[in-house]
């Protein structure tokens, strides 16, 4: 339930759209419709790092939103908006955990001018 108005209500709203979208996509699995981690191009990223996006596949969605703004909405600016509007699901990338297996990912992609942070510092500075 989210009874706050205003900036915290909004939060409050999208927290619960995207544990909801999260909880479906789950769902899916579970009954067999590929997930957000192995299908389309977010599946074509998986298979150059595996291990993570294994550890985050929170985050698999939000790529998938992330790469597609890139191709079709206008480049970096528009991948820039996506995460950050997912921001705490491509902070897992960044966690000291995961990013010796996401590292080498986000160094390719900036090498296709698709530039995704490289701290948690990074990150929250780029979306403020």
């Amino acid at each position: 339930q989210c009874s706050a108005e205003g900036e915290e209500g909004a939060l409050c709203m999208l927290n619960a759209l995207q544990m909801k979208a999260a909880k479906l996509e789950v769902d899916a699995a579970a009954e067999g419709e590929p997930s957000s981690c192995t299908s389309g191009l977010v599946g074509q990223v998986r298979s150059f790092a595996p291990g993570c996006l294994d550890a985050c596949p929170e985050a698999c969605g939000p790529l998938g939103v992330a790469v597609n703004a890139y191709m079709t909405k206008g480049g970096q600016p528009a991948a820039k908006i996506a995460v950050c509007q997912y921001k705490s699901q491509f902070s897992c990338f960044l966690s000291s955990s995961v990013w010796p297996q996401c590292e080498a990912l986000v160094n390719k992609a900036a090498s296709f001018g698709f530039n995704l942070p490289h701290s948690t510092a990074q990150l929250n500075a780029g979306c403020r």
